[in-house]
């Protein structure tokens, strides 16, 4: 259809009405505003914006639409009333690009690289810490001395304890701890800790199996000589 046959508005009704387009449904896909594109249906060129916004719609409106936008472009700047911004009717590269503050834009990032570590390291930052006893080997454990070495290692723990005493961890992630056994089954509880994860504890079973000597005074005195 040539621009010279057809008012634009009628033009315009026609081809959204073929290609099934309501204003809304327009909106979306060109990127141009309900208010604007109610201004060029009814031909209100002057309430829009200056001429390189006008013939930018109308070559936007084209490659939708399936017509030429500058042929109508060339038609509607001499017959109607488009205000004029300069002697370049271009619209400008950057007239749907929304601009942000370098800081905004460094803060973002920033950001995400934190959010990214933070899915990363999550197991280690909030899991449970893994704790081993190397020594007792087994429980339960029998020994025949009342004063025994509890040693391991652990992982991922800012704190440990045994049986409520804490228990310094080294850089390796070793520990040890003497522990002083009472006669029989002693039960005794190693808990690592993480300070925004949870706990881990163990319990081993130590039997002490010593005895304390009873001296009888009779017979601890030296044997007497019988005369003969």
């Amino acid at each position: 259809m040539n621009p010279e046959d057809i008012s634009f508005e009628e033009f315009f009704a026609e081809r959204t009405r073929q290609k099934g387009f309501s204003l809304k449904k327009l909106a979306d896909a060109t990127g141009i505003t309900p208010r604007n594109l109610a201004d060029i249906a009814s031909g209100n060129f002057a309430a829009m914006p200056s001429a390189p916004y006008v013939r930018g719609y109308l070559i936007r409106l084209g490659e939708v639409l399936d017509f030429d936008g500058e042929s109508w472009w060339q038609k509607i700047k001499v017959e109607r009333s488009v205000k004029n911004s300069g002697a370049t009717d271009a619209l400008p590269k950057n007239r749907f690009l929304k601009k942000y503050p370098t800081r905004y834009i460094v803060g973002a990032i920033i950001i995400t690289l934190i959010i990214i570590y933070a899915i990363v390291q999550f197991p280690t930052i909030a899991g449970r810490p893994m704790l081993v006893v190397t020594n007792p080997a087994q429980s339960p454990f029998t020994t025949d001395m009342n004063q025994f070495t509890m040693q391991g290692t652990v992982q991922n723990a800012s704190a440990l304890s045994i049986d409520g005493d804490n228990v310094a961890i080294t850089p390796e992630g070793l520990w040890q701890k003497e522990i002083l056994l009472s006669n029989g089954l002693n039960q005794i509880t190693v808990s690592a800790k993480k300070f925004l994860g949870g706990t881990t504890a163990v319990t081993e079973q130590i039997l002490y199996q010593g005895s304390t000597p009873i001296v009888n005074a009779a017979t601890s005195s030296p044997s007497s000589t019988i005369a003969p």
